[in-house]
């Protein structure tokens, strides 16, 4: 027994019954849980899925998420959740590139899945949850009457890989993050005794549960034995609603999200005194929105830092220790951090360098590319790209992102990504893409570009061509026309100028 697999056969059972999960006026008790996942492995395995076999679910946050999770991680499949906003192209791509099985979706994202994966739909390779549709199966009709305890199969084992999360790439491919049942079961312990989480809480779950820090927080009630509010989407006024209706009491997020919790007209109108413990992560928290939060709900944001490659939790700050505002508090449990310079030597505290992370949480390395994999991992360490120092207590800040990434709304993109759909327009001759700073989103995307000679392209026209190709989030919200392009003494265009450019004077 593993120990991601664990949580369910000995932690989530292992509590008198409770209400584990509640969902659009729905509630699921722990034991309910372990049963659907069971009956959910029986169905997958009489499918035809083995231990190995990769299962791709494309869903928006939903009880059933849940649900396979917990059978692939019985099971040794390998659980490869995709963000339910990615485009058919993305994830037609990713379907390839992993060599799924089969994909698990839901009515509101079949269509996309039709558009990425038609040999599959040919093939009878999705299934749908919640409801029937022509031409896929149907989960509940594959679970049918399936035993409610899974056969025992070989013993996995900690080093195994239990989920591949595809995360944005440096050439505009993503890298398929391989995490083993020892990277997630280790790191959602972790967080949850860094955190003093205990039974009674109530949590609610807003972020998408195939994002990698909703990924791993939503592993807490297994380990804690606390209640869950799951919600599909994040909306705010609903964010206020279960609140007041559930009393929630500890919530993780974005600080896109906590940002529109901040904004909200009718934010007065509902008592969210319950609040104990929210948390914020994927994206820095503007030291405003903190202070403005806390004057406003009587609440602290507690913020972390994290990435993918490290399952995700590096560090947080938390309620039993000193608060330091702009830091990201130190490691969790059973991580090391070290701050290095570009020959490797360790810098002292309160010196810039590149965040290095040692621990049980470190991925296994990325699908099918080795070379990045030894890069990444050089010297036994997983090399972040992150600038940050540490203080003389161990606190950990981050001065700045990996130079070319563009978070926003807690969402991971490279400039290449955008830089390559835009090039491929006949009128466009070059492309630099670079965040701009927004106060909602923390960075949107703004393209600068120079056109061939003798065409023509207006902004808007350049727009609505990536938004072809582009989830919504990686679309140009602006585009700056120039004749010359800024450079470096190397001849590699100047992001640092043009983001220069877009600051205010």
């Amino acid at each position: 027994m593993t120990i991601f697999t664990d949580f369910y056969d000995r932690d989530l059972v292992g509590f008198p019954e409770f209400v584990f999960l509640h969902f659009e006026g729905r509630d699921f008790t722990n034991l309910e849980v372990y049963r659907s996942s069971c009956r959910i492995g029986n169905a997958l395995h009489e499918f035809g899925l083995r231990e190995g076999d990769v299962l791709l679910i494309h869903t928006e946050n939903i009880p059933e998420f849940a649900l396979i999770l917990a059978a692939c991680a019985k099971m040794g499949v390998i659980f490869c959740p995709t963000l339910f906003l990615i485009s058919a192209e993305e994830l037609s791509w990713i379907a390839e590139h992993c060599e799924a099985k089969c994909v698990v979706t839901t009515p509101n994202l079949l269509a996309k899945v039709r558009a990425a994966c038609p040999r599959w739909i040919e093939q009878g390779k999705v299934i749908l949850c919640e409801g029937e549709e022509s031409g896929v199966l149907s989960l509940q009709e594959l679970v049918g009457d399936q035993p409610d305890e899974l056969p025992t199969c070989r013993e996995l084992g900690d080093d195994d890989v239990a989920a591949l999360l595809y995360t944005s790439g440096t050439t505009g491919k993503p890298k398929g993050v391989m995490l083993t049942h020892r990277n997630l079961g280790s790191n959602a312990r972790s967080a949850a005794e860094t955190n003093r989480m205990t039974r009674g809480e109530v949590a609610l779950s807003a972020l998408p549960l195939t994002h990698s820090y909703g990924l791993t927080m939503s592993l807490l009630p297994c380990i804690i034995g606390l209640s869950c509010v799951l919600v599909r989407w994040f909306e705010a006024e609903e964010i206020f609603a279960y609140t007041e209706s559930h009393h929630i009491t500890t919530m993780t997020g974005v600080p896109a999200m906590y940002i529109q919790l901040l904004n909200h007209p009718r934010a007065p109108q509902y008592n969210v005194r319950s609040w104990k413990r929210l948390q914020s992560g994927a994206a820095p928290l503007p030291e405003e929105v903190l202070l403005a939060f806390r004057e406003k709900f009587g609440v602290y944001i507690y913020e972390g830092y994290g990435l993918t490659e490290a399952s995700p939790v590096v560090s947080c700050q938390r309620p039993d220790i000193p608060l330091k505002p702009g830091s990201v508090g130190p490691p969790i449990r059973g991580v090391e951090v070290s701050i290095r310079d570009e020959f490797e030597r360790v810098l002292p505290a309160g010196s810039p360098g590149e965040i290095c992370v040692r621990g049980p949480n470190v991925m296994k390395g990325y699908l099918k590319d080795p070379e990045e994999t030894e890069r990444t991992l050089r010297g036994g360490w997983l090399h972040t790209g992150d600038i940050g120092y540490l203080d003389e207590d161990g606190y950990l800040y981050i001065v700045e992102r990996k130079k070319d990434l563009i978070i926003t709304g807690g969402f991971n993109l490279y400039p290449s990504e955008v830089e390559q759909v835009l090039e491929a327009h006949p009128a466009v001759q070059e492309v630099a893409v670079v965040g701009e700073p927004d106060p909602i989103r923390g960075e949107v995307v703004h393209a600068f570009v120079i056109l061939r000679e003798g065409s023509e392209a207006s902004e808007g026209e350049l727009i609505e061509y990536a938004r072809r190709s582009l989830v919504y989030y990686k679309v140009p919200h602006r585009i700056t026309f120039l004749d010359v392009m800024p450079r470096t003494f190397l001849g590699k265009v100047s992001r640092k100028e043009l983001r220069d450019r877009l600051l205010p004077h």
